[in-house]
């Protein structure tokens, strides 16, 4: 793990690049799955990454029929319903979810984005320029987390 300072609960940022070129891997990348803890950085084994996610889904964070992620699920019990983490991998766990949680939104926003443009494109708009937009879209969804924070210009949804 990068920082593994007991007061540092953030995910870095080469481990938010890695789980997020991981779930763009995926079938369903709005969807955790067995290695993406692993990819976070949170565990150092893909087995106990697993079973991490067992937990998430036992307890309710991750939906098991879904995959869809809910840290209101995120109880006084977590501590016990993860045990099988440290209470810094606990926390930087914790960390995580919130960060992907983050990225689900800014997933949600592009889809709608997408979703105008494409209307727009349908009732024979300037054609040209929504493609354009339409490219702009996939960049802006393509683009790492990493290069996110290091170009102000573009939003934050943090």
């Amino acid at each position: 793990m990068a920082n593994d300072s007991k007061d540092d609960v953030d995910v870095s940022p080469a481990y938010q690049d890695s789980l997020f070129k991981h779930q763009l891997s995926q079938e369903n990348p709005k969807v955790l799955n067995d290695l993406s803890i692993f990819m976070g950085g949170i565990v150092e084994s893909k087995t106990v990454s697993g079973k991490a996610l067992s937990a998430l889904k036992k307890n309710g964070v991750i939906d098991p029929t879904t995959g869809a992620l809910d840290t209101t699920k995120i109880t006084k019990h977590f501590a016990n319903e993860l045990a099988l983490l440290s209470v810094h991998q606990q926390r930087k766990l914790v960390g995580l979810l919130f960060w992907f949680e983050e990225e689900l939104v800014r997933w949600r926003l592009l889809d709608e984005e997408e979703a105008e443009i494409r209307h727009a494109i349908e009732l024979g708009g300037e054609k040209e320029d929504l493609a354009v937009a339409l490219k702009a879209v996939e960049v802006k969804r393509a683009m790492l987390p990493s290069v996110r924070t290091q170009n102000s210009s573009l939003p934050s949804y943090t």
